[in-house]
């Protein structure tokens, strides 16, 4: 489908001030729910959802409040399970501290726990930057940054929240795996045999940074007897991306940090057993010069992936992509083959599969500006499993309004029909719009 085919752009909420960082889940109806930081109070930070498909929206004008408790609700996270979804959010109600809370809301707008969401973690130590897994049976698994131990050098926690709002695990939840090093930026992903995953970033030491992944059932038991290390080496890797690889395993993408000069991506297969497909170190997908980051990632279908990421090889940041088959080999040109490279900078790549061999691609666009700081745009692409660009060979635009975009999220809602949200200051400090294709 050309875009130009799709719906007009329309507004989630508009209300005074701000509503900035959005998350979206499709609702297994054909339309979405999307949540967001919202700043109308002037005053503190709240956490807001809106149901919605194509241009109409189910529930109130601009937005169901999901917890408007005094101080913040911060980073949002969200999940769908069944007929709701389930919000997961760092929460400054008591104090000077940072909790862990949650909420959830059917497709009938109605909440279904607590006022302003139940606690998950309310230790006295500062708890942040949550990932959250549906369960499959109605609850979630949400996965949080905790300081407990220390301030400096904290580690990874979980719960497990039944669909009643009721914890399962211990009050303030159960470490991931004890240890001594620095445990953040936790990501979930499902293994389809009952269990999950959590990948993170683990800092050992000043110049030791790596890339960990552990496997547990959903009664929080280990799968593995210890984490697995993805790239047994020294230096320093991070930003991770995890996807299932659709037989029980996960695919990890990592950057590898040379001086923060001639920075590399580098992937790898892992099956549900920890045992490494490609390689021991991974395969390289882009060793070109200069700084490869900001990769998004997706299963292709047959059990590999396709990778988009900024690419600073040339004068200004482009956007490359790469396709890696389930054998570990690379599927187009050695690191990778552009996607846009238009005029300025182009960063923060979003990519979901849209048919059986079509990839859809959005991302911030600075064309219009060259300086990074004001004038920036979404912008859009089509691709095949070959790698061919299917649209207008920079990409089309989904949005040029003024004002800041924040990097756009996609999500696919059946039907071979996607929705693109993003937020924009162009009216006033923050206003969340979506466009569906």
């Amino acid at each position: 489908m050309h875009p130009f085919a799709a719906s007009e752009i329309t507004v989630v909420t508009s209300a005074k001030d701000g509503q900035f960082f959005p998350s979206v889940v499709e609702d297994g109806k054909g339309g979405v729910i999307v949540v967001w930081e919202d700043h109308r109070t002037g005053k503190d930070w709240d956490v807001y959802a809106q149901r919605m498909v194509k241009n109409r929206t189910f529930w109130q004008p601009n937005g169901l409040s999901l917890s408007r408790k005094e101080r913040n609700q911060r980073r949002l996270r969200t999940v769908r399970n069944g007929s709701h979804a389930i919000v997961a959010w760092n929460d400054r109600r008591h104090g000077s501290s940072w909790d862990i809370y949650a909420q959830a809301v059917n497709l009938d707008g109605k909440v279904l726990w607590e006022v302003d969401g139940i606690p998950l973690c309310t230790n006295a130590a500062d708890q942040s930057t949550q990932a959250i897994l549906s369960d499959g049976k109605g609850g979630a698994i949400v996965v949080w940054e905790d300081e407990r131990r220390s301030s400096e050098f904290q580690d990874l926690y979980m719960q497990h929240i039944n669909p009643e709002g009721k914890v399962r695990w211990e009050s303030d939840g159960i470490p991931v795996f004890p240890s001594e090093s620095l445990q953040s930026d936790p990501i979930l992903i499902a293994d389809g045999q009952n269990g999950f995953y959590v990948v993170w970033w683990d800092v050992v030491g000043y110049d030791a940074w790596h890339i960990m992944a552990y496997r547990l059932n959903f009664d929080g038991e280990p799968l593995w007897d210890a984490p697995l290390l993805i790239k047994p080496a020294d230096g320093m890797q991070g930003e991770p991306r995890v996807i299932s690889d659709g037989d029980g395993g996960i695919i990890v993408v990592w950057q590898i940090y040379e001086n923060f000069i001639n920075d590399q991506l580098y992937g790898q297969r892992i099956t549900a057993d920890g045992k490494k497909l490609w390689q021991d170190e991974g395969v390289p997908i882009c060793t070109a010069d200069g700084i490869q980051k900001h990769a998004t990632i997706v299963n292709d279908g047959e059990q590999g992936i396709i990778v988009v990421w900024r690419d600073e090889r040339d004068i200004f940041g482009d956007l490359y992509m790469q396709g890696v088959r389930s054998d570990g080999t690379l599927a187009w040109a050695k690191d990778g083959i552009p996607l846009c490279t238009a005029g300025g900078h182009q960063d923060k790549p979003f990519i979901i599969r849209t048919a059986a061999d079509q990839f859809f691609v959005a991302w911030l666009d600075f064309r219009g500006d060259f300086g990074e700081e004001s004038k920036d745009a979404i912008y859009c692409q089509q691709i095949d499993m070959r790698g061919k660009l299917l649209w207008h060979e920079d990409g089309l635009p989904i949005s040029t309004s003024e004002g800041q975009h924040s990097p756009p999220v996609v999500v696919g809602v059946g039907n071979g029909e996607w929705v693109v949200v993003w937020s924009n200051s162009e009216r006033d400090n923050g206003d969340i719009y979506l466009k569906w294709f």
